[in-house]
């Protein structure tokens, strides 16, 4: 159990309990939503596709940026409404801001939801506008509000762990008020419940991120075609890199330590998958010193593809919440190199294929490629599966439900 009396460690299907009140219907307000990427933005759609498969209604307000009116709605099927709210960023320093994003905010948004009359409305990320102004909305008070906190600190995007004195006087004030307006949390690791728990006495769930299991796992024995596809070498190991290309990731520092293990072996390829602010930088640096490539984000039907063609996935971060690449890296059966930071150790509990590694720095990564380089062909798929088993969405959509029941009215 985790250690707070105010924490809900939700690890058992809940047969029955969570069905005793009956959820009919659920208004998700998120920052990102597909096409947008990242892990906010998988970890909603993911959810609204099981809760609608279980007869659930959804509407879907999320964010857009340079639309030409205030806000659009589209009905994708009989369950499933996507509202889409012009919003602006205004600022982009610190390159963590880039996402920041401020809705024009208006009586229409209470109106939509409202005439929607959900059971409970589910926020997505405390760092955003769009949730802060649905829970400060007096109109609203009266539907239930649940919120999945995804991260912890995540303004400084070069100091380990993220944390800075402004965002603590941010989060001891501010966070405190807005939680203040929200009914029940849900905290996708240890780690950020113990974070999140310094500013509420309220119930936590812990309930963790998920992912589609079965794709990966029909697709395994596809390796040598996936390398085809994209044209990587069949006879080299393939490291893979997938993520945003800043600071926070660690993107300079693995395109570093591929830089000096390119020159010292030639049985490695490097991949860098993603795209944002240091893409040029690390595309010049790629096509000059690495064997390797940089590759645009691939679309998310075939995200399993470069993981499943690859050999070993690193993820140098300097803070890290949950990192849902993790848990596709580890369905591809993955030698993962990753950062002991934030919940990063929490995602990789039990998992025997890892190298944890600290600070996040080249010599580090570097260390750390190197070691997981030699546990490749080591055999461990099946209890792989088995540690999978916790994220199956099946799971964790019946959890979250959980949690709806607790606060319906």
């Amino acid at each position: 159990m985790f250690d707070s009396i105010n924490a809900l460690d939700i690890n058992k299907p809940h047969k029955g309990v969570w069905m005793i009140k009956k959820v009919h219907r659920v208004t998700i307000v998120t920052p990102f939503y597909p096409p947008d990427p990242g892990g906010i933005a998988v970890h909603v759609y993911e959810l609204v596709n099981r809760l609608t498969s279980f007869g659930i209604k959804c509407q879907v307000i999320t964010c857009i940026r340079n639309s030409r009116s205030l806000y659009c709605m589209k009905r994708i099927n009989d369950n499933l409404d996507i509202v889409s709210v012009n919003s602006v960023t205004p600022i982009s320093f610190p390159e963590t801001m880039r996402s920041f994003r401020v809705p024009f905010y208006g009586t229409f948004i209470k109106d939509i939801i409202h005439s929607f009359d959900p059971d409970v409305i589910h926020l997505h990320g405390h760092h955003y506008p769009i949730n802060w102004l649905v829970a400060f909305d007096q109109k609203l008070n009266d539907i239930p509000k649940i919120l999945t906190v995804h991260g912890v600190y995540a303004l400084n995007p070069y100091r380990v762990g993220g944390k800075t004195v402004i965002e603590e006087i941010f989060n001891q004030t501010f966070l405190r008020l807005f939680l203040s307006k929200i009914d029940g949390i849900i905290a996708l690791t240890r780690t950020i419940a113990r974070y999140i728990s310094h500013y509420t006495r309220k119930p936590i769930f812990i309930i963790p991120n998920g992912i589609n299991v079965n794709i990966f796992r029909e697709n395994l024995d596809r390796k040598m075609e996936y390398r085809k596809s994209y044209g990587l070498p069949e006879d080299k190991k393939v490291i893979l890199f997938r993520g945003r290309f800043n600071h926070v990731k660690g993107i300079i520092e693995y395109s570093k330590a591929a830089t000096i293990l390119s020159r010292l072996r030639s049985d490695v390829y490097f991949l860098a998958v993603g795209d944002g602010p240091l893409k040029p930088l690390i595309t010049k640096i790629f096509e000059r010193y690495i064997n390797g490539r940089v590759i645009s984000w691939t679309p998310y039907e075939r995200i399993h593809e470069l993981y499943i063609a690859s050999d070993v996935y690193v993820l140098p971060s300097k803070w890290e919440a949950f990192g849902i690449t993790l848990l596709e890296s580890m369905a591809a059966n993955l030698v993962i190199v990753a950062t002991n930071v934030g919940g990063i150790p929490d995602v990789l509990d039990r998992y025997p294929k890892k190298v944890l590694i600290y600070p996040p720095i080249t010599k580090s990564v570097l260390h750390g490629i190197i070691n997981a380089l030699k546990m490749t062909d080591e055999q461990y798929q099946q209890k792989s599966q088995d540690i999978l088993r916790r994220y199956y969405w099946e799971n964790i959509t019946r959890k979250v439900i959980y949690s709806y029941t607790r606060y319906l009215k």
